[in-house]
């Protein structure tokens, strides 16, 4: 027996349950859409158009891309500020260069108008 035999198994179990979900889905969905799929859900626009046929606004979408590019930016810097004394100049340059990066990216969307809400 392989030592990794077990992890073998389990991945033939992830494989089959999603191969079973997946297969649930496909056999219980239907193609008509109800007019609850158009109701306004939290963020209150209403949506008038059908999805495939104009465009569809993309504010949400991108506030939380941002929300995930600068809450990725503390998840990077929290474990460099724990250590940042032990690991010396070089991951000082590092981080200052990532921030600049940051600051950079931030001043785009801010030119842009990305963060003001209509």
């Amino acid at each position: 027996m392989s030592d990794f035999f077990s992890v073998y198994i389990y991945l033939g179990l992830v494989f089959f349950i999603t191969l079973a979900v997946v297969g649930t889905s496909v056999f219980f969905s239907s193609n008509r859409t109800s007019p609850v799929k158009f109701m306004p859900y939290e963020s209150g626009i209403q949506t008038e158009t059908h999805l495939m046929q104009e465009r569809f606004p993309l504010r949400h979408y991108l506030v939380g891309l941002m929300f995930l590019v600068f809450d990725i930016e503390v998840i990077f810097l929290y474990p460099w500020a724990v250590i940042g004394k032990t690991v010396g100049a070089f991951a000082f340059y590092e981080m200052a260069f990532f921030l600049i990066a940051l600051l950079v990216g931030f001043a785009y969307v801010w030119r842009k108008g990305g963060l003001q809400w209509e």
